[in-house]
């Protein structure tokens, strides 16, 4: 979800936040026939169904909830206040559309995240507010069908290495989580290194995952950046080898 499509797709993400339409607007007046005026809900009630509210919240947020999730992690350090207001009313939307397809737990957790984000949101306590993004984001990609081309594993390693980034631009940084992330990169890595048929592609992420490790470990602030950084662009590649070659 790093490659060049999908940072042009989120260069595109409108930057304003939208409200959802509602059936509680307030009430238009509209000039009866004896010239007095009347309110237009009374002459025609505003009609609200879940098809139009789902419209509604896909004109706000038509990406995919991770996308979003994903564009916040990547700026929550940079972003001025009200781009980051843009991109959590997008996720919110996006994750109120597609949280059906997540389970019961994972649904709660979810609300706890949403919740996360607002706390952080209002201190502008940036490396939290990236943490929890983060964290919904792998929310959405664990429920990833087993049917699909691209293994959710994959799209675990996109979470890892965010994660291990946004743990490395933290203040101070924090070490001992980002060794977690790298961890659980391997564990993803080792869940689908044999069906890398590609014996180059499997040495580069081998070496990624090794450098994300070693880095961490020594605290070593330049190389591990160096490493997460590449873990991610070889995600993408990841994403393109499934993709071509679906099991």
């Amino acid at each position: 979800m790093t490659g060049p499509d999908a940072r042009a797709r989120r260069a595109g993400v409108l930057m304003a936040s939208a409200l959802l339409v509602t059936a509680g607007l307030g009430a238009c007046r509209a000039p009866a026939a004896d010239g007095s005026t009347t309110s237009t809900a009374s002459v025609a009630p505003p009609v609200s169904t879940p098809a139009l509210a789902a419209e509604a919240v896909q004109r706000i947020a038509p990406l995919p909830a991770p996308e979003y999730f994903e564009t916040l992690t990547e700026e929550a350090f940079d972003a001025t206040p009200a781009r980051l207001d843009a991109v959590i009313g997008q996720a919110r939307a996006a994750a109120s559309r597609d949280r059906a397809g997540l389970s019961v737990e994972a649904a709660a957790t979810l609300d706890r995240r949403m919740a996360e984000i607002k706390t952080h949101r209002t201190p502008l306590n940036r490396a939290d507010l990236a943490l929890s993004s983060i964290e919904a984001f792998r929310l959405f990609v664990a429920a990833i069908p087993a049917s699909e081309p691209v293994p959710a594993a994959v799209s675990l390693l996109d979470y890892a290495g965010f994660r291990y980034v946004a743990d490395l631009k933290a203040g101070p940084a924090r070490w001992a989580d980002a060794v977690l992330a790298a961890d659980f990169a391997e564990a993803r890595w080792l869940e689908i290194e044999a069906r890398v048929t590609d014996p180059m592609l499997r040495q580069r992420f081998a070496g990624s995952v090794t450098a994300l490790k070693v880095s961490a470990t020594a605290r070593d602030a330049a190389a591990a950046m160096r490493a997460g950084q590449r873990e991610l662009d070889q995600v993408d590649e990841l994403e393109s080898f499934f993709a071509r070659h679906p099991a």
